[in-house]
């Protein structure tokens, strides 16, 4: 036969192998082989071909290379060409294996981080990332348990997981879905709630508490120009400092008594991170204030009796007073108790509290433990609380912008308790406290009052107190200063200067 009747022959043999194999390809997706024989009868003509196709995975063992065999005068010859023999690899592929090559590279689980906005809600951040509403409802039910949904606060992160994969629309065309996998978020520095999809479906939640290990910071300053700034200055932060103002409040006044030069020492706890980074302030443990020479020292001991926590001194005697002196914080005393010209009126009268001037706002606080005998607009007193304390005591508090939460006729405040906000309300010329004490019915001088003091341990709560204060100053002695080590840093700066 010639070359033009026998490459004839052959290229209706090659269109006839190419459905064969096509076929075979398919076969080797539901029954894998490692070697396939097909017959096909073309002309005169028997052929055998090896079907090969790559592995998606490694294998334990590779599988010896097949050697196509060959017919010297095949009529699939090349005539123009040298024949040579090929190895070809045998590497089945079953079905599961494929329908992974295919869906593995489409599937994938996509993170991200979403910030907390203002007026934001915990429903609309998740279904505005892409998740179904049914998802979203079903995991913030689970996370309900743990954490309220709806106390997520402005600038709190959630770190989102979703299960991406491609779907097919009613019009043929292909598209990305997701499906809600995790939900977590860091609710305070040692705890986080994590919600994660089941295998069933649902949603599960879990509350995870870091271990936080605790240290003691020690620091020292001298007051130039105010007791925050010195504070600030020697490291110390603001929650302690105010700590420190409340802890002294009932026995100084921080906006008349306090002089260029006085001094200050505290003790306090600190908790730290698995990276040792500082990530929250404890208990002040020790403070002490030298006003004008005369030193305070108080120590915080709880006593075993049952009794609450307190500061106590040397000599057992709570810190604690009846009244507190000043029940505001940071502000400045712009009219005493006593006869003045009145800035409204124009005539003199007497000017029955004290005014404290200060920022609209500032939080006010209850004097003392007690009643709320009024809480309303009360005449040119404008927005007016009243609180009755025991013993004949009943203090005032007038022309504030607003009341603290909960504040009303009838409820028991604590000491300490915000019961409203400066303001400039009612006969008033700016922003400021009028601050009253009443006893007995009779409007009494604020500043100059004897009030009752707290608790003084005796026997052996006497002597426990004494052995605790033992353990703190030994404490103390042992923990580093931050004033001595900012000091530190700073001569071994002048050192490395001077040696340039």
């Amino acid at each position: 036969m010639g070359y033009r009747g026998r490459w004839g022959t052959a290229t209706t043999a090659v269109a006839a192998l190419t459905l064969g194999m096509g076929a075979l390809a398919i076969g080797s997706l539901v029954s894998p082989q490692t070697r396939t024989d097909v017959s096909e009868s073309v002309g005169e003509a028997s052929v055998r071909v090896v079907t090969t196709m790559p592995l998606l995975a490694a294998q334990p063992e590779t599988p010896e290379p097949v050697e196509a065999e060959t017919e010297s005068a095949s009529l699939f010859s090349n005539p123009f060409a040298e024949e040579v023999a090929e190895p070809v690899s045998a590497a089945p592929l079953s079905f599961g294996a494929a329908y992974s090559f295919v869906t593995e590279s489409i599937r994938r689980t996509a993170t991200e981080t979403v910030s907390v906005g203002r007026g934001d809600t915990l429903m609309g951040l998740l279904t505005e990332s892409g998740a179904a509403r049914a998802d979203a409802h079903r995991a913030i039910a689970a996370m309900t348990p743990l954490q309220d949904p709806r106390k997520v606060r402005a600038g709190q992160e959630l770190e989102l997981a979703f299960e991406e994969y491609v779907t097919e629309t009613e019009e043929g065309d292909s598209e990305i879905s997701r499906r809600l996998t995790t939900v977590s978020m860091k609710t305070d520095v040692d705890r986080h709630v994590t919600v994660s999809r089941t295998d069933e479906g649902d949603y599960a939640g879990m509350e995870v508490i870091a271990e936080l290990e605790t240290g003691h910071v020690q620091a020292r300053g001298t007051i130039n120009s105010s007791l925050f700034l010195a504070a600030a200055d020697a490291g110390i932060p603001a929650a302690i400092t105010v700590e420190m103002i409340r802890m002294y409040s009932y026995d100084i006044d921080f906006q008349r008594e306090i002089r260029q030069g006085d001094t200050f020492e505290v003790f306090f706890t600190r908790e730290y991170d698995e990276d040792g980074t500082p990530v929250r302030e404890g208990d002040v443990l020790y403070a002490s204030m030298n006003v004008r020479g005369k030193e305070r020292r108080l120590w915080r001991h709880e006593p075993s009796d049952g009794g609450n926590w307190d500061y106590f001194d040397e000599q057992g005697r709570s810190m604690r007073k009846f009244l507190m002196k000043t029940p505001i914080d940071g502000a400045r005393i712009s009219s005493s108790f006593g006869n003045r010209r009145h800035p409204i009126l124009g005539y003199t009268r007497l000017h029955a509290g004290t005014d404290f001037a200060a920022p609209s706002g500032t939080p006010i606080y209850a004097a003392g433990s007690g009643t709320i005998e009024m809480a309303q607009r009360n005449g040119s007193f404008g927005n007016y609380v009243r609180i009755r304390h025991a013993n004949g005591y009943q203090t005032a508090y007038a022309h504030m912008r607003g009341y603290g939460r909960g504040i009303r006729k009838g409820v028991r405040v604590r000491q300490g308790q915000v019961i409203g906000y400066v303001g400039t309300t009612g006969r008033s010329t700016g922003p400021h406290l009028h601050y009253e004490v009443i006893h007995n019915g009779n409007k009494v001088n604020p500043q100059r009052i004897r009030v009752p003091t707290g608790r003084t341990l005796s026997g052996q709560q006497l002597a426990a107190f004494q052995e605790a204060r033992t353990s703190i100053n030994t404490m103390m002695a042992e923990a580093p200063s931050m004033t001595q080590m900012a000091e530190a840093e700073l001569t071994s700066d002048a050192d490395e200067t001077s040696s340039q």
